[in-house]
């Protein structure tokens, strides 16, 4: 291909796949279908340079011959009709762009054959707007989306960072729109030395719009001039105009609906139509929407049009729309407070209508106009305070949407310049931005004598992560209790925190509820994301892994609909390692591919720490635990170590090196384990703790005293996946002591509690450590080799797998040389001689793995 479409690489896949598909003999059809701009024409010409040396044929639909039947026929196939199915006798490749403007006849016959050349070495490739395919229906279709910011960024180029931002918000992720407006500004602008105009028309593409609009009927023409009047507009407001003009323009290629929603296809679209449009069209189209619209309901956007219908205007209508800002929902207020900005003259004013328009534009989860409105505001801030809020946006932006290093910076410099609470806001930012980078915090607590809330958290979180909860624990307390009885959305996350810090996760629960309700009614969805992911940890803390993985999806969804990429990604580690508790490692592995690139991009060291914790949690459901030891002793083991994890990830680290044969890394990561959950009181951690002190005993007296202990404190703690793993392990243990009926009895309980929580990993990993411990029920389930114990039925299944006996051993916590003891008696008792011939064996009875 002559240049990679970014942001196009899954259509691009279908694509070649279908060409493949072609050269093997076969057939398909695919549809792609996307507004003006998105690229449909550049997929044809990129499946057409894929196709090499197949036969293409090429067609675009024209408006002007839609009444003349057969006639796009005529010029595929040059004059031929007829030679389409000579054609379609050799391998061919049919590519017909604008699909929707051919005559009806023409494409008729393309969709009948589309549909039935799945055994004919014959693929069709259509292209239409969206709602143009109703002729093509049943085919698969290809929907074009948006590119996103950072595949728009890069297709720019190399424009000043601010033209390249102001660019991208612009074309709204439409390529085509975003080349146009670029190759419409000077140099001087594309360097950012001379200022952007406010509304960024289309440059070379202006004629051909200007064409496709004339050939609208005039009231055609006039209603899509009143969609280009606003951002979005209700499409009842359009409700009482001519019937057929509102059809022909809601056909055209101008708008798009969404619901109740009418829009231009994109703003730069918009700002084209609008620019060209006469003063007196645009008056009238404005005095058309101020008639239309509820002055009550829809009160900023009545202003505008009222004000501009009545000409340029002026200062004292930002006011207005200013006041009118309070009453809208984040979106509309941020259209109306840039606009309000945009009439303000230079000075403070305009820099804090400016801000406000930032801060309700981030608020609905445009981070792109946001920035771009931050960098004006700091051109006109004039105070010290003016500058520091402005800051604190900035980096507060960054820290979800950018790179968290980077906020720390500006987050930092931001309270230099604030009074004392807003600067404790801005510190506390910043270091939550240097623990999403993977930092730990800054062991100097400044004094915040006004803000006593603030500073408790603050002390509290840093004697904690010094490793001295019991000097943390009164201030931490202090957050509980006054966090908690606060209405503020971070004051509850606050109070979250310290409960988690404290031991205490089903307070710290209930707080993660709070700060979701109160988000949610605060109808601010900035700090939801935030909030979910508080939801998704103290679910995973309470064992409660289901409850866990619905928060963090949420989370993700909540993170793109409020445009911050880092807290996505967050959200996405979280769910990988609720899949990893259940066992479920497809799922797992693709959250944390999806999560891959924006951690490496953005440098969030903290998800990358808890990816490797999820990645480590795999290899031990693979039964690697050589692997997950090198992945776990780095992030627990030295002095860097996050101290939530090396408190959270310390039964893996200690499960991993036993079944290594590590004794001293195992027993290190314990005794600083036991310390923190004796400290906190936890049941929960506590029965973990005496699960790993059960697993390190070599005496079985003394494992079985720590079996039964663990086994009371999750019953205490209200665990329920984690207690049936113990169960697991306990049984294992009564098994090598030939203890089978009561590990029978342990693996009964545990099979009823993961069915319960619908883990199929677990349940069929309980199930086959019942069959090994000859449960009648268990082993009815399924078929096994006739004359083997149950015990080497389990051994002959891992070697047929292409297991050790190494690895054996440490799967089943045997010995090497028991191992293969049971393999000698396994070949005696089935008369084989290899590992080979076993494997063959195991296949016919149906029982390889």
């Amino acid at each position: 291909m002559s240049a990679p479409l970014h942001g196009r690489h899954a259509e691009v896949a279908r694509l070649t796949a279908l060409v493949q598909a072609v050269r093997r003999g076969r057939g398909g059809a695919l549809v792609l279908t996307g507004a003006r701009g998105t690229g449909k024409s550049a997929l044809l010409t990129a499946a057409e340079e894929a196709a090499g040396e197949l036969r293409v044929l090429r067609l675009a639909g024209i408006a002007a011959e839609a009444g003349l039947p057969g006639a796009g026929l005529e010029r595929l196939t040059g004059g031929r009709p007829d030679d389409l199915l000579g054609a379609l006798g050799e391998p061919v490749l049919v590519l017909v762009d604008d699909a929707h403007r051919l005559d009806s006849a023409s494409l008729d016959a393309l969709a009948f054959a589309a549909r039935r050349c799945a055994h004919r070495a014959a693929g069709f490739v259509f292209a239409v707007p969206p709602g143009g395919n109703e002729p093509l229906a049943g085919l698969p279709e290809v929907p074009l989306s948006a590119l996103s910011d950072e595949d728009a960024d890069q297709l720019v180029g190399d424009f000043e960072p601010a033209v390249r931002t102001t660019l991208v918000a612009s074309a709204a992720g439409n390529p085509a729109d975003l080349l146009a407006l670029a190759g419409a500004l000077t140099p001087a602008q594309l360097a950012g030395r001379q200022p952007l105009p406010r509304a960024l028309p289309l440059g070379r593409q202006r004629t051909r719009l200007a064409e496709e609009l004339a050939a609208l009927s005039p009231g055609a023409r006039r209603l899509v001039l009143i969609a280009c009047c606003d951002t979005v507009l209700d499409v009842r407001v359009l409700a009482h105009c001519d019937e057929s003009a509102l059809s022909e323009c809601l056909r055209s290629e101008f708008v798009l609906v969404s619901g109740d929603e009418v829009r231009a296809v994109s703003p730069a679209v918009r700002a084209t139509v609008y620019a060209d449009a006469t003063e007196d069209d645009r008056r009238a189209a404005h005095r058309a929407l101020a008639g239309a619209l509820d002055r009550h309901c829809h009160r900023a956007q009545w202003i505008w049009h009222r004000a501009r219908a009545a000409g340029e205007p002026g200062p004292g209508i930002a006011a207005e729309l200013a006041a009118a800002a309070a009453r809208e929902a984040p979106g509309r207020a941020a259209e109306a407070l840039h606009r309000a900005a945009d009439l303000t003259p230079p000075g403070e004013a305009k820099a804090d209508r400016l801000l406000a328009a930032a801060a309700r534009y981030w608020a609905a989860g445009s981070a792109f106009p946001a920035r771009g409105l931050l960098r004006q505001a700091r051109e006109h801030a004039g105070t010290e305070a003016q500058t520091g809020r402005i800051l604190v946006l900035q980096g507060e932006i960054e820290l979800r949407d950018g790179v968290p290093a980077l906020a720390y910076h500006e987050l930092s410099l931001a309270a230099e310049h604030l009074p004392a609470e807003e600067a404790a806001v801005a510190l506390l930012l910043a270091e939550e931005a240097r623990s999403a980078a993977g930092q730990q915090p800054d062991p100097q607590v400044p004094p915040w004598p006004a803000v006593p809330l603030m500073a408790a958290y603050f002390s509290g979180m840093a004697e904690t992560f010094r490793g001295n909860l019991a000097t943390g624990r009164e201030a931490l307390r202090q957050v509980l209790a006054e966090g908690g009885a606060s209405r503020d959305v971070r004051s509850a996350l606050w109070a979250g925190e310290a409960a988690m810090v404290l031991g205490e996760p089903q307070l710290a629960h209930d707080r993660a509820c709070a700060a979701v309700s109160r988000s949610r009614i605060a109808a601010d969805d900035t700090l939801l994301p935030a909030a979910l992911a508080q939801l998704a940890l103290t679910a995973a803390l309470l064992d409660r892994p289901r409850m866990a993985l619905a928060a963090a999806v949420r989370g993700v969804s909540a993170a793109q609909a409020a445009g911050q990429r880092n807290s996505e990604a967050d959200h996405l580690v979280l769910a990988a390692l609720a899949s990893a508790s259940l066992g479920d490692r497809e799922a797992a592995l693709a959250r944390l591919d999806q999560a891959a690139p924006r951690i490496e991009a953005a440098g969030l060291g903290r998800a990358a720490a808890v990816a490797q914790w999820v990645r480590a949690c795999l290899d031990l459901l693979d039964d690697q635990p050589e692997d997950a030891l090198r992945r776990l002793v780095p992030l627990l083991g030295g002095e860097a170590a996050r101290p939530m994890l090396r408190v959270a990830a310390a039964p893996q680290l200690v499960e991993a090196a036993i079944r290594c044969g590590q004794r001293a890394p195992a027993e290190a990561a314990l005794d600083r384990y036991e310390c923190w959950a004796r400290e906190t009181g936890t049941a929960s951690w506590q029965a973990l703790a005496a699960r790993c002190r059960a697993l390190l005993a070599e005496d079985f007296a003394v494992a079985e005293r720590h079996f039964q202990a663990a086994l009371d404190l999750h019953r205490t703690g209200g665990a329920t996946l984690e207690l049936a793993r113990t169960e697991l392990l306990y049984a294992r243990r009564l098994r090598r002591e030939r203890r089978t009926r009561e590990a029978r009895a342990q693996l009964r309980d545990a099979l009823r509690l993961v069915q319960a929580c619908g883990a199929d990993y677990w349940t069929e990993r309980v199930r086959t450590e019942l069959r090994a411990a000859g449960d009648s029920a268990a082993r009815q389930a399924t078929p096994s080799v006739q004359g083997l114990t149950p015990q080497q039925e389990q051994i002959a299944r891992l070697v047929a797998a292409g297991e050790t006996n190494r690895e054996i051993a440490s799967r089943l916590m045997l010995s090497q040389r028991t191992v293969e003891h049971h393999l000698r008696n396994i070949f005696v008792r089935l008369n084989l001689r290899s590992r080979v011939e076993l494997a063959g064996a195991l296949t016919r009875a149906g029982l390889a793995r």
